[in-house]
Order: structure tokens, then C-alpha cells, then sequence
């Protein structure tokens, strides 16, 4: 959980940018200077077809008894209520079916639909990524998300997101799986972990007297999982100048611990342009 003071902590997630242009009336929210934020609800617009932009503003122009502090669709993603004020947007009856999850300590995200009251694969893809951005700012892992990570169908019973209101979706079980796999992603592999996956690939590999095929499966784990944070040790010494030029200039920074994220794609990029002079003072 976390306590929540900075109403819009997060600007960008997967390539999207959160636009918080048009902000929800305040007679649809109650307001708060900081909150404790334990949970994550995801719903469903229930409209026939409608798009982020037009449901902020939709909130925006009056008193609607009801709101969500984010809308994704297949394009775009609008924040309508600031993380330190909350929604109204899991209640609607006195008999919850959660125990703990409220509008005070839960933070909503709200799915278009694309057509015949359907959210697409696009729109949910987009979700999942929005939602581990969340998860990561108040502290759900991959390991808790089955426990913080809700629809509003599991708080009280609104068949909300339609298409996942059952007890046993297999929709809503892929979307968490999804939420998983992108933060235990993120997290990227420490040296020690992969020193242990480099020794049981070796392992494997004259097991089966096969060294060449190891040898590319580590190159692949290295390009497709591997995290780099640092200019250290961990960091290839060819990619280490383009990286410090990079952040030199500003081109690229850490988040608020230092941390760069970047993967072994990032690094190829990022000395191509290096070596195309875009670093240069």
C-alpha cells in the first residue's frame, strides 16, 4: 500500500502519454489532500462504443454521481481524477462483496469499449500496462496482484467488466497473468540470478553436447530479459560511453531511484545515435 500525496505521479506508460487535460467536476469525486491506496479496480465503460477523450469530458461537464480517475482506449489514455482524491466508482450498494476495497483506497481505471460493448484486445493490452505502472507506484508485485488487483464485479456485484463477470473468466485471468509478466519483466534479471541461469544452461548444454545452441540461448536471455540500470559493471563496456553521453545531454534519465531501465535494445539504439553525433554538446 502506499500513501498517496501526488495526484498525477505517473506521465507515460507503454509509449501512451496520460493526458489530464480534462479533468472530472469535483461534484464527482471526494477530495482529499492524501490517501492510503491498497487496491486497483478495473471496469468497463458499458457504452456501446466511446473513446477516453469523450468520457472525460463527459465527466467534466457536470455533476455525474459517479467517476473514475482513468479511461484507456485503443489510442490514448485520460486521467479525469487526481490519485489523491477518490473516485466514485466501486460503490452503488450497501452490500459490498469485498471485505476491504472502497473508493477511498482503491484507484479505478475505466475501459472503452470498441464496438458492441466490447473492450478490445488493443484497449485491454494498453490496461495491463497502465495497471503495472500503478501496481509498481504502490507497491503490488507480481506476486500480490491476484490479491490487489480486482474488477468491480469482485467488490460488489455489478457485472462490471461484462465480459470478465464471471467467477472463473478466462479473461480476467490472462489480463492479470499479463499484468504479472509485465512487472516481473520489468524487474529484469540481477547478475546473480543470471550468473545461476548461465551455470544451468552450461550444465544443460554438456548434458546434450551442444555448446553452440547454449551459447545462443544465453545471448538471447541477455537481449530479451536482461535490465540495465547503471552505467557499472553490469553494463556492456561498448554501450558504457554512448549510455553516459546519453545522459549527459539529458537525452535520457533515471526514474526517482536512479534507475534507467534500459534493456539490451535500448543499448544498440542508443550507441547508433551516439556514433550519429546526437549526443554532442
Amino acid at each position: 500500500m502506499r500513501t498517496i500525496n501526488d495526484g498525477f505521479p505517473i506521465k507515460q506508460f507503454n509509449g501512451i502519454d496520460i493526458d489530464t487535460s480534462i479533468q472530472s467536476s469535483s461534484a464527482n469525486y471526494y477530495t482529499y489532500s492524501s490517501r492510503v491506496v491498497k487496491f486497483i479496480v478495473i471496469h468497463y465503460t458499458g457504452n456501446t462504443k466511446d473513446t477516453a477523450k469523450a468520457n472525460a469530458t463527459y465527466f467534466h461537464n457536470g455533476s455525474r454521481s459517479a467517476s473514475a480517475h482513468y479511461f484507456v482506449d485503443e489510442n490514448s489514455c485520460y486521467q479525469s481524477v487526481a490519485l489523491n482524491n477518490a473516485a466514485w466508482a466501486v460503490g452503488g450498494t450497501s452490500v459490498y462483496k469485498h471485505a476491504d476495497c472502497r473508493n477511498k483506497n482503491s484507484i479505478s481505471i475505466e475501459m472503452c469499449c470498441s464496438g458492441n460493448s466490447i473492450v478490445s484486445e488493443k484497449t485491454i493490452n494498453n490496461t495491463a500496462y497502465l495497471c503495472a505502472e500503478l501496481c509498481k507506484y504502490i507497491g503490488i508485485t507480481a506476486d500480490t496482484v491476484d490479491t490487489f488487483v480486482l474488477r468491480h464485479y469482485d467488490v460488489w456485484d455489478k457485472q462490471c467488466p461484462a465480459q470478465w463477470a464471471t467467477n472463473n473468466s478466462e479473461g480476467w485471468i490472462a489480463f492479470k497473468e499479463k499484468v504479472k509478466s509485465i512487472l516481473r519483466n520489468e524487474e529484469g534479471l540481477t547478475m546473480e540470478q543470471y550468473n545461476e541461469l548461465k551455470s544451468l544452461i552450461t550444465k544443460q548444454a554438456a548434458e546434450i553436447n551442444d555448446l553452440r545452441n547454449v551459447n545462443q540461448q544465453l545471448v538471447n536471455v541477455v537481449q530479451t530479459t536482461m535490465i540495465y540500470n547503471y552505467v557499472d559493471d553490469n553494463m556492456p563496456d561498448w554501450a558504457r560511453p554512448a549510455v553516459q553521453a546519453a545522459m549527459d545531454c539529458g537525452a535520457i534519465q533515471g526514474d526517482e531511484q536512479g534507475r534507467l531501465g534500459l534493456s539490451y535494445k535500448d543499448l544498440r539504439a542508443i550507441c547508433r545515435e551516439y556514433r550519429c553525433g546526437m549526443y554532442n554538446k
